[in-house]
C-alpha cells in the first residue's frame, strides 16, 4: 500500500480546505484507514501530527492575509477556525512574537516589498561573494 500518496492526497485536501473544519476522522476516512493508524502514518511521513500541520498552515495563511489584505483580524481569525479574535491573537503571538495588529503594521503594505528587496539584495551579494 502506498501511504505516501495517501498522505500527499491528504496534504492537497488540507491546502484546499484550510478555512473549513478538518478533522482527523475525515482525513482518515479519505485515506481508508483508521484514524489511529492514519495519525501514525501522517506523523511518520510529515514529521508532525495532522492537527499541528493544519494549525501551522492556517497560521501561515492568516499571516499572509494580514499582510496582503485589509480584512479585519476578526474575519481572518474566524476564517481559519479560531473561536475568537482573542484566541487567534494568543496563538499568533506564540508563533510570531507579535500580535496580529502589530504584525500587520510592521510587515503590511509597502513594507513587505522592502523586505523582499533587501532579501534579493543580500542574495545577490552572497552570489557575488561565492
Amino acid at each position: 500500500m502506498d501511504y505516501r500518496s495517501k498522505v500527499n492526497d491528504s496534504l492537497k485536501y488540507i491546502e484546499k480546505n484550510l478555512d473549513d473544519k478538518i478533522s482527523l476522522q475525515d482525513l482518515a476516512q479519505k485515506a481508508n484507514l483508521s484514524k489511529y493508524y492514519y495519525h501514525r502514518i501522517f506523523h511518520k511521513i510529515v514529521g508532525q501530527s495532522a492537527a499541528r500541520y493544519i494549525n501551522k498552515r492556517r497560521m501561515e495563511k492568516a499571516s499572509e492575509e494580514l499582510i496582503h489584505t485589509n480584512q479585519s483580524i476578526l474575519d481572518i481569525a474566524l476564517k481559519y477556525q479560531y473561536g475568537s479574535q482573542e484566541s487567534f491573537s494568543r496563538a499568533f503571538r506564540r508563533v510570531y512574537g507579535l500580535t496580529p495588529g502589530k504584525y500587520r503594521r510592521v510587515y503590511g503594505s509597502n513594507k513587505s516589498n522592502n523586505v523582499i528587496s533587501i532579501r534579493t539584495y543580500l542574495n545577490k551579494i552572497t552570489n557575488i561573494a561565492a
